[in-house]
């Protein structure tokens, strides 16, 4: 398949099979994401990878935080979103949370420009592998407390949480033309 073709066909499917991932399918996943173009090379990503029992214990975090979060809400609204946080790791095999670590060299907005293009080339190589992702990003994703639990640094922010899986189905969607966007000036 050819890179345009690779990029028409990524979809996110968030119906995963309940089936390992390969480590070896993670570990190109974060190398291309180590190949996302950033600016002076600050290289700002920081990954996390969360397989097994660790999705118990990132989902067990999500609710303490969501917990506190949600104190002031009815008891059922309250319910709702901690169930939701503490559930939601427990949707797909493999979990990559994505961050950015500003370096102070450059623009902050670039620096969150070249983690979204890492995550981009992440869900690229994933898809090049037949592998179903999501990037999820929410309320609980900017919590800073989860900064913590992800050995972050107090600056760093979660762009998202990477949901990688075997599909349970296919997807598919449609585009606007880019001749319909695009304006040429010549």
């Amino acid at each position: 398949m050819s890179v345009l073709d690779i990029i028409k066909a990524r979809r996110t499917i968030g119906a995963m099979q309940d089936k390992d991932v390969s480590e070896d399918a993670i570990n190109l996943m974060l190398e291309a994401g180590t190949w996302a173009p950033n600016h002076k090379k600050t290289e700002p990503w920081k990954f996390r990878v969360f397989t097994g029992d660790s999705l118990v214990r990132l989902g067990d975090e999500m609710e303490r935080i969501m917990k506190q979060k949600t104190a002031h809400l009815s008891e059922e609204e309250a319910l709702k979103k901690t169930t939701k946080a503490k559930k939601g790791p427990l949707r797909a095999p493999v979990i990559i949370a994505v961050a950015v670590s500003p370096s102070g060299k450059v623009p902050e907005i670039e620096e969150i420009s070249a983690v979204a293009a890492s995550i981009q080339n992440m869900l690229l190589v994933a898809e090049e592998q037949g592998l179903a992702t999501i990037w999820r990003t929410g309320e609980i994703v900017y919590q800073t407390e989860l900064n913590d639990f992800l050995s972050l640094e107090e600056d760093d922010k979660l762009l998202g949480l990477i949901y990688v899986g075997h599909p349970n189905k296919e997807a598919s969607s449609k585009r606007i033309p880019y001749q319909d966007k695009t304006i040429w000036y010549r």
